[in-house]
């Protein structure tokens, strides 16, 4: 069947609304140079030559309003169901290459590949994600400490491990498989899949535990006993506080091998700034610790390592002092609200939020207690603080 041509009222009365230059996404002047040079060649066309038959569709119109609110929708939630990597919960906890240890009121998770510097492989994802996931419904746990074994934090993605995982994939090959040849294009084109859905499963799941880390409602404490580069540079960034031991550095050196730190970008952008931050990913700086105090890294250098228990000590007296439930409260809203645009949903958002703390029990508790001039329950539960490192 023709297309039928329809007439400019026609189509206005259709809802196929004409475009101007505007809608072209072409200046005046730039359509006025089209025109003059189409006349070069004989075709002249007129100033209304757009109306009635160029326009855009209302179904290509993306409505931002469908847009998610992390408010609206928890992100953890959009990204969807969560599941046990290996250690289902605390009291059945064995990964030798993640140690997770909870005293009252505190948790300590240590990256335990000193042999390897850290790299994380596996172990340490799945270790990262499981001790998350549990301490995400331990509302009585207050601080959670981040630390390494060995002279690095974490040297950041394993190649080893890589290098297996293309393995496992197909897309290198075994050494038997060189004597035998070339595999079949078919097999080749089938381990390129696997792998690029390992790939992207790999680092969706390294995303999701990085928010997870970052929003946990305890007060999250990184040790950081040695040098971090970059996915452990990542983690530092997730963290809330940061007390470093003067001999590390920090280094983001993806874009010497061709990479990019693409997943921990958001993390290390929210924490030292779109300038630092292409500083650093651009030229693969090897920054001391004294330049992390002044981009906003870290918060604090320490001599040495030994210190780390003093510190996390002095920090615990504060929070000790301070309801959990607020400081879980206002890590979240200040995440929910990041990088979000002003609008009258987020206005009613941190209106409601207030409403809804202003109204707990715990927020009762401390009221009463101030009226009476007690203090409220939660500063008498001790935060049992590891007394070596």
């Amino acid at each position: 069947m023709a297309p039928q041509l329809v007439s400019y009222e026609e189509a206005k009365a259709l809802g196929l609304a004409p475009l101007g230059p505007a809608a072209t996404g072409k200046s005046e002047k730039e359509i006025d140079r089209e025109v003059a040079a189409l006349k070069e060649f004989g075709i002249h066309l007129s100033k209304d030559h757009l109306d009635g038959y160029c326009y855009k569709p209302e179904r290509f119109e993306e409505d931002a309003s469908l847009v998610r609110k992390p408010w609206e929708t928890p992100l953890l939630q959009q990204m969807g169901s969560e599941s046990v990597a290996w250690c289902e919960s605390y009291e059945n906890w064995n990964n030798p290459e993640f140690l997770f240890e909870i005293r009252d009121g505190i948790a300590y998770m240590t990256l335990n590949r000193p042999d390897a510097n850290n790299a994380m492989n596996e172990g340490i994802g799945a270790g990262l994600h499981d001790a998350c996931r549990i301490l995400a419904q331990r509302p009585d746990i207050r601080i959670a400490v981040l630390t390494g074994n060995g002279r690095m934090f974490c040297a950041g993605g394993d190649p080893k491990s890589f290098q297996a995982a293309q393995r496992m994939a197909g897309a290198i090959s075994a050494e038997e498989a060189a004597a035998q040849g070339p595999p079949p294009g078919s097999w080749i084109v089938q381990a390129g899949m696997m792998l690029a859905a390992g790939n992207a499963a790999s680092a969706g799941g390294f995303a999701r535990d990085m928010y997870a880390l970052a929003t946990l409602p305890q007060y999250v404490i990184c040790c950081m006993n040695g040098s971090a580069m970059g996915g452990g540079f990542g983690l530092v960034c997730a963290c809330d506080y940061v007390v470093a031991a003067k001999q590390a550095h920090a280094t983001l050196s993806e874009v010497k091998l061709g990479v990019i730190p693409a997943v921990i970008s958001p993390h290390v952008c929210r924490t030292i700034g779109t300038a630092n931050c292409k500083r650093l990913f651009c030229t693969a700086e090897n920054a001391n610790m004294q330049t992390a105090m002044e981009i906003g890294l870290i918060q604090r250098i320490v001599d040495s390592t030994k210190e780390f228990p003093a510190v996390v000590a002095e920090i615990a007296k504060r929070i000790q002092v301070v309801a959990p439930g607020s400081v879980a409260s206002s890590k979240q809203c200040l995440m929910n609200c990041l990088n979000q645009p002003m609008s009258e949903s987020m206005i009613e958002y941190t209106a409601r939020e207030y409403l809804r703390v202003r109204r707990s029990k715990e927020c009762e508790e401390g009221m009463k207690a101030l009226a009476i001039k007690q203090r409220p329950s939660w500063v008498e539960r001790p935060i049992d603080v590891r007394e070596d490192e």
